[in-house]
Order: C-alpha cells, then structure tokens, then sequence
C-alpha cells in the first residue's frame, strides 16, 4: 500500500506519539472516562483529537486528495461500514455504540495511509512501557508518601465505593486490594488486556534495532502484568512466555536454556516454600490463580454465564444478532468479547473480528501449534472483560487486516 507520511522531522514523531498517548488517556475504558471526566466529554475529547489527526493529514497532503479518496482504503472503510452499520439498519437499532465501532475501524483504516502497523506498535510499545514504569512507581512508592501524611494527594471514588490517590498518569487503590495495579485503567482485570496486547507486539510485530530493547520492553511489561494480579492476564502470560520460549527456539541457546532452567528452579524453590509457610506470595498466589474458582466467585460465575447466555443469543440470531441493549444486559456482567460481537451482528460481521486478528497474529512460516496457541492467548486476554468499545480493541487487528488483505486485491499483471 501507497504511504502518505508526515515530513521526516522529529516534530512530526512526536506529535504522532503524543497522539497515541492521548488516545490512550482517553480510552473507553479508562479511569478519565469512568470517573475523573465522564464518558461523554472523554469521548468527545477523543473525536476532537482523531479529527485534529484527519485535519493535519489533509493539510499536509491536499495536494493528493484525490489519489486519498480513489485509493482502495476507500473500499475497505466502505466494508467496515456494511459490516457494522448494516445490522443495525436491519434491526432497527439506533444506538451510538454501532457509530462508535464505525468510527473506530474508520480510524485504523485512516492510520495506514501514513503510517506502518510496525511503527504504530513501536509507539504503542514505547508508551505503554512509560506507563507501566510510572504505574509500579506510583502503587509501591510514591503512595506511601500520602499514606504516611507526608504530603496531600487529590482522591477521588469510583462508582463501586473504591478511593484512589491521583497520580496523574496512574491511579492507586487507597485500602481495597491496594496492592494491585490498576495503571490509567477503570480495573487491572483491563490493563492485562493492553498489557498482553504490548506483549504480543513487542515480541511479533516491532523490529527492534537492539536485543536489549526488546527484553527491557518484555521486562516491564511482563512485570506490569504480575503486580495487576489479574487472573486471566497472569495465566495468559506464563502461556505466552512458553510459546515464545519455543516459537523463538530461544532452547537453541545455550546461555538462555540455562537461563530459563534456573528461573523455573527459583521458581519451584520459592513457591515451595511459600506454600509451606503460607507467606505472601502464597497469598498472592492463591488469591490471583486459585482462590476465584476454589470459591467459586462472581468472577468466574458471571464470565461463564456471559459465554453461554451470549452463545445462545447468537444462535436464536445468527444472520444479523439481536439488539445492542438485549445482549449487553443479557446478564448482569456480560464480559465475554468475541460472543458479544456474535450475538449483537452475527456470523458475518462476528467473524470479521476474528478475521482481523487472524490478520494480526497468522504467519504462514510460523509452525501451525505457535498460530493457534497465541491466538488462544490473546482471545483469553480480551474475553476476560467487554473491550468491544474501546479504540484500541480494533486498532491494530483491523491495520494488519488491511495491510495483509489489500495486497491481494492487486489486479493480476498482463502478459
């Protein structure tokens, strides 16, 4: 595909950085939008910022708007529309959130023009990770400066009773489960999705010109994901860890297979021990892996009751799905994903969520088991909670798509 990029000044490199970061702030699922600023002005906030970005490219190339608006993108938005608007025509159901999901992939469709699925990672990558540094920073450290009185903090509650100190670019729980990480993000149970997500593109989609960058990337996420204790994001590490392990064949070298012989012995001796003497990272342990299905918590309940009450939807409406307000309040914490986008459009349109992060993730040289298993992985990650609405649930399956899938509408060459 033709790029329209921006001059190659650093100016422009950071605009487009401190763009990403904006709308990362302004997330649907951010603590800005739950809390702090309400939905609707964050939401509106995030439109101004997308338009101030479709405004700058139109300036920078007017030049070339016709070859834009002729270019095969221009089918592809034109698809993204018949995929999510088309079912709610058919349904008769007038509801923002379809609009919402329009202007999304309209949004990634709008990013390739410009700039590479690569590049965006790597500013995805790089700003997650000052996050995630300012996060651990601010729930293990600085919060001891207000919780000892040292110095005064703005707090605010969220709609569930929780308090949190203010930070800025991190919000910390002040007494209820204060120990973990909720990042910029409404629960930690949502930042393991971003935090996967960053995963997953550090190590498959971002070049890294130095080694030693791509392990301090995987460091601070992977820590990141630890210190959210969320149940999902820590299971779908440790089986990201292993596929990489073996995917990579990082067991060819010697120094890493001695490395990561080590680490599982520390582990082992440590997690022994802990569960013998029933410290805190037996507590840890227990109450992020064990302790929602020993109990049998809410948790769990609701997110398989989603699973099958959205399952069963889809199937009493498979062509075009029921209505937007029928399936979300179908239970009472419908969390599951893929089924909801299944149950609100359909097979078709459902399935062209799972084809776009086919997209993102299938790699013709990779072997058939690693596909599957970082699909499973990055599925497990994102149907844990309902992302559907968040910018950042379509934004990189949907460039990939476009990338992998508009080659091969190349007319064939004569002769």
């Amino acid at each position: 595909m033709r790029l329209y990029p921006f001059p190659e000044k650093k100016i422009w490199k950071i605009l487009f950085a401190v763009y990403l970061f904006a709308l990362l702030m302004f997330a649907r699922n951010g603590m800005l939008s739950c809390v702090l600023w309400g939905f609707y002005k964050t939401q509106i906030l995030m439109l101004l910022v997308m338009g101030a970005g479709v405004l700058a490219f139109a300036v920078v190339n007017r030049r070339e708007l016709k070859q834009i608006f002729t270019d095969r993108r221009m089918l592809a938005a034109a698809v993204c529309g018949v995929v999510i608007l088309l079912p709610m025509a058919v349904k008769r159901d007038w509801q923002l959130m379809y609009f919402s999901m329009f202007i999304y992939l309209l949004f990634a469709v709008f990013l390739t023009y410009f700039v590479s699925l690569e590049d965006t990672a790597k500013y995805y990558v790089l700003i997650l990770c000052a996050l995630s540094v300012y996060a651990i920073l601010a729930t293990y450290v600085l919060r001891l400066l207000p919780d000892g009185g040292l110095v005064s903090v703005p707090t605010f509650t969220n709609d569930k009773g929780r308090s949190f100190y203010n930070f800025g670019l991190a919000f910390v729980s002040i007494k209820q489960v204060k120990e973990r990480n909720f990042g910029i993000f409404r629960e930690p149970g949502i930042y393991q999705y971003f935090l996967l997500l960053g995963l997953y593109l550090t190590n498959y989609t971002v070049v890294w010109k130095r080694r030693r960058d791509l392990w301090l990337a995987n460091s601070i996420l992977a820590l990141t994901m630890v210190t959210t204790m969320a149940t999902g994001g820590v299971v779908c590490l440790g089986l990201f860890v292993i596929v990489v392990f073996f995917d990579k064949r990082m067991y060819r070298d010697k120094r890493l297979r001695w490395i990561a012989i080590a680490l599982a012995a520390v582990l082992a001796v440590v997690l022994a021990v802990s569960f013998a003497t029933k410290n805190r990272i037996y507590w840890f342990v227990y109450n992020t892996l064990f302790e929602k299905f020993v109990n049998r918590s809410d948790s769990v309940t609701e997110r398989t009751e989603a699973i099958l009450v959205d399952t069963q939807i889809f199937l009493r409406h498979p062509i075009f799905g029921a209505r937007l307000s029928d399936v979300l309040h179908a239970v009472r914490n419908n969390t599951t994903s893929t089924m909801i986008l299944y149950a609100v459009f359909g097979f078709f349109s459902g399935s062209f969520h799972v084809l776009a992060w086919v997209a993102l993730v299938w790699e013709k040289k990779r072997q058939l088991w690693a596909n599957l298993a970082l699909l499973v992985i990055l599925f497990l990650g994102f149907n844990t909670q309902n992302l559907t609405g968040d910018v950042f649930f379509w934004l990189f399956p949907m460039m990939a798509l476009l990338e992998r899938g508009l080659p091969l509408l190349k007319k064939p060459q004569k002769g």
